[in-house]
């Protein structure tokens, strides 16, 4: 049951967030430190930061909700990550950091022309405020079901904090605030998982594994076989896709060198391993305390994505809901600032800039990046709310089939362009409207009735199974198979460009073969070092205060369990802070 205690923490978060903006409002002193933090971040700091980007509210309510209907088939979504992780951390990684932009659309420039720039610009930045906005959409979700308002304005208020957040402290908050976010959602969620194993009905793993549906862990008993080989290879091939084209280099390209790049893959790679079987055992559990998860909440158009929220209100003892709700806040921000921040880059870099004030000053631009800022905020508010009033689908579906159909057909060429060079610039723009076209043409042919027809089946597909079949057709069929049969294609004529033109795109592959040994910004690393140690400081000291809450030994145990981690690794970073700035020279 929400209480006062857990107004109040959330309030301070919120609060806490603000602050942040205001801490760092003065280190962004140019756009490069705006908009990746002068490429000066150590691999701890941005490794942190790429992780808790990959995952966000949606975790909690769409993927939970899938946990929740089809049990343990769904960790292939997080588990997928794993591999395309380890191509990032071998060869793709490196090429993010000595690509040597500001923004990973000026990559795209120089790999494939001002043509394609412009072309992806205005494709892409409608296509990220609407995923910002489904992000949004999904912790709004969350924080209605716990509090029973009315979803709209749960939007609003969040999308204008988070707004403000990423406007006064641009790159520099987004990774203070990710990397305290990361401890809160990591230690929150472990101790919901240790409070609902504990709870009698639930009886711990063992009686967790026996008490929840035989189709939770036997896949073909309510899928068949055929359709979960689809999934899972088309899953393999979106999460490859999406840690490894060009636009993902944000992270990258804020470190200090190609160590550092390599480095920083290793922490979303270790919480890509552990976080899914924390995250996931509240859901699962909810089958058990929460058969009916329609008649607890009535009032979501999906109510099966309640899952981990309605199990968390069973189990948390005063306070310690505020503390979770903190968390999924944080896991939303992380995805929303660090995309609004990416988008206005985006925006200002490559549209701003080039087409309309091309002479404009590095301080001209920097302020138009902060209006910006709080422009697309709004739009993404907006965009939040339309969701909500128009999707009919649930939210794990639907963002896997989005992302299939409009991110994957783009991303082709954003693969392919740091390995291979004999492409023309065109092709990564004519690669893209093939691979679209193609991927929406199968999907609207290759129907489950159709499909079933081929097979010979007389038993109708299941909604799961029409929606796995659409998933490998579009991104298997449409994007891998005509995509870039079309791409290596363009390489015929790859002759025929200017000669222009491809000495732009062997001075793109050189920079992509001269290492960064890295630079030193031993002053700007004691500042950060400081001024997050003292960020996490504050905030492990409140949570630690919260163990003064009348609750059992259990509950005040969590909140020395949060409060302690976040505390301690403030100390750590504090004192190493103070003790590089007494070796700097005066």
């Amino acid at each position: 049951m929400i209480t006062p205690y857990d107004y109040g923490i959330i309030a301070f978060y919120l609060l806490f967030m603000l602050a942040v903006g205001l801490v760092f409002r003065r280190m962004s002193k140019d756009t490069s430190d705006y908009f990746r933090a002068g490429g000066a971040m150590p691999w701890w700091l941005t490794g942190v930061s790429a992780w808790i980007f990959s995952f966000s509210a949606w975790t909690f309510t769409g993927a939970a909700g899938k946990v929740y209907e089809a049990g343990t088939l769904v960790l292939v979504v997080f588990y997928a990550s794993i591999l395309a992780l380890g191509v990032a951390l071998v060869w793709t990684g490196l090429r993010f950091r000595r690509m040597r932009v500001i923004t990973w659309m000026e990559a795209v420039r120089l790999r494939y022309g001002p043509f394609t720039e412009q072309f992806y610009t205005w494709l892409k930045l409608p296509l990220l405020l609407l995923f910002a906005g489904i992000s949004l959409n999904a912790i709004g979700v969350f924080m209605s079901a716990v509090f029973h308002v009315e979803m709209n304005t749960v939007l609003v208020v969040l999308g204008v904090v988070v707004t403000l957040v990423a406007f006064a402290g641009g790159s520099w908050a987004v990774l203070a605030s990710d990397f305290v976010q990361a401890f809160l959602v990591m230690t929150i969620t472990i101790c919901t998982a240790v409070l609902v194993l504990a709870r009698p009905e639930i009886g711990g793993l063992g009686g967790l594994i026996e008490k929840v549906p035989p189709a939770h862990f036997n896949w073909t008993e309510t899928v068949r076989p055929e359709f979960i080989l689809l999934w899972v290879v088309g899953n393999l091939w979106l999460k490859f896709s999406d840690e490894n084209n060009m636009e993902r280099s944000t992270m990258y390209l804020m470190t200090r060198s190609d160590r550092d790049a390599r480095l920083m893959v290793l922490i979303p790679l270790i919480g890509t391993l552990l976080g899914p079987l924390v995250w996931f055992i509240p859901s699962m559990a909810a089958t058990v305390l929460h058969p009916n998860l329609a008649a607890d909440f009535p009032g979501l158009k999906q109510p099966h994505e309640a899952a981990f929220v309605a199990v968390s209100l069973d189990v948390m003892p005063q306070g310690l809901l505020g503390l979770l709700l903190s968390a999924m806040l944080g896991a939303t921000v992380t995805s929303m600032d660090a995309g609004l921040n990416k988008n206005v880059g985006i925006c200002i870099r490559s549209l701003y800039k080039p087409v309309f004030r091309p002479l404009a000053s590095e301080k001209h631009l920097l302020i138009a990046g902060k209006v910006c800022t709080l422009l697309f905020g709004a739009i993404i508010i907006v965009l939040a709310l339309l969701v909500n009033r128009f999707r009919d689908t649930n939210l794990f579906d639907f963002v896997n089939q989005l992302a299939a159909n409009l991110i994957m057909p783009l991303a082709l060429p954003l693969i392919y362009g740091l390995f291979y060079r004999r492409t023309p610039g065109w092709s990564a723009w004519s690669t893209a409207l093939v691979a679209g076209a193609a991927s929406w043409w199968l999907g609207a042919t290759v129907t489950p009735e159709v499909f079933q027809q081929w097979m010979g089946w007389t038993k109708p597909l299941t909604h799961d199974e029409a929606t796995y079949l659409r998933l490998a057709v579009t991104t298997l069929g449409g994007t891998v198979l005509v995509g870039s049969g079309w791409y290596f294609l363009t390489s015929l004529f790859y002759r025929a460009a200017p000669a222009t033109e491809r000495e732009r795109i062997d001075g793109f592959f050189q920079h992509l073969e001269t290492p960064i040994m890295g630079q030193r910004a031993d002053g700007l690393q004691t500042s950060v070092y400081k001024l997050l140690g003292a960020l996490c400081l504050v905030y492990g000291g409140f949570i630690l205060a919260l163990a003064l809450i009348p609750n059992s030994w259990a509950g005040r145990l969590c909140f020395v369990f949060c409060g302690g981690a976040l505390f301690a690794v403030g100390a750590v970073l504090y004192r190493v802070g103070r003790r590089q700035s007494r070796t700097l020279p005066a």
